[in-house]
């Protein structure tokens, strides 16, 4: 840590933190640990809409809650499953009692705008359960909660431009291009580039859940879909696009804290 960074709510004093309570939206930064291929750390999903929020509150008014590092359990068509060594996750009621928690405790001390951005797809539903279970707790005018899952929001376009022969689909796009690539333009020493070239285990992974999970269900390497072609560059193009489109949710969602 070289200094403060007052968008961030963990390097707040709790009077910083009092004086910006609706003032700016509170961000949860929502992921998950588990593996990412032979090329990448366990923190990626936490990684990424950590920083994509800390650049979202540069472009609107912004505070950047601590992330919740452990997510729902990863599954083997969209994350290589449980199996893998370092994958750490919880059961949907913890996590959805989390998600309750935050928002809960945000609204008692008078914050009404909050965003979930989240880093992880299976955490999405009970997500949204923890944020409704909380609603339920307090008059509906008192707190609006925007939750986004930042691959919803990569236009159409742009993955043309990325995947020229084809997307292979978001799920499959695990510890792939886009993960890849915009890790390699935030965290850029966390990439083990050399590495890539061992993700090429490719096999078909069945599109039906199996309990337990057999072993041997995904590549031994973890990776969904080669990330062939990731650079920081296009990881740079990825994240400003994302920053501009939330950017823009959070103006139309909260227009009184627009700058």
């Amino acid at each position: 840590m070289t200094g403060r960074d007052l968008r961030r709510m963990d390097h707040l004093t709790w009077p910083e933190f009092h004086e910006r309570l609706n003032q700016a939206v509170f961000i949860l930064p929502l992921g998950a640990t588990e593996q990412h291929g032979y090329h990448m750390p366990l923190g990626v999903d936490v990684f990424l809409p950590l920083h994509l929020a800390l650049r979202i509150a540069d472009a609107f008014p912004a505070v950047v809650a601590p992330p919740l590092a452990y997510g729902y359990k990863s599954q083997p068509k969209s994350g290589g499953g449980g199996l893998f060594p370092g994958t750490t996750s919880l059961d949907g009621s913890t996590l959805t009692a989390s998600v309750r928690d935050f928002v809960r405790e945000l609204s008692r001390q008078g914050q009404q705008s909050i965003v979930i951005l989240n880093g992880h797809m299976e955490n999405s539903l009970f997500a949204s359960e923890g944020v409704d279970l909380a609603l339920r707790e307090m008059p509906a005018h008192e707190v609006k909660v925007v939750s986004i899952n930042w691959w919803e929001h990569v236009a159409d376009d742009l993955l043309d431009r990325l995947f020229p022969e084809g997307f292979p689909g978001w799920e499959a796009e695990h510890a792939g291009l886009t993960e890849t690539a915009m890790m390699m333009h935030f965290l850029p020493d966390l990439v083990v580039a050399d590495r890539l070239e061992a993700n090429e285990d490719q096999k078909p992974i069945p599109q039906y859940a199996i309990a337990p999970e057999p072993p041997g269900l995904v590549p031994a390497s973890g990776v969904l879909h080669q990330a062939h072609g990731a650079s920081a560059e296009k990881g740079a193009v990825l994240a400003d696009v994302l920053v501009d489109e939330i950017a823009q949710i959070l103006r139309t969602e909260f227009p009184a804290l627009a700058r």
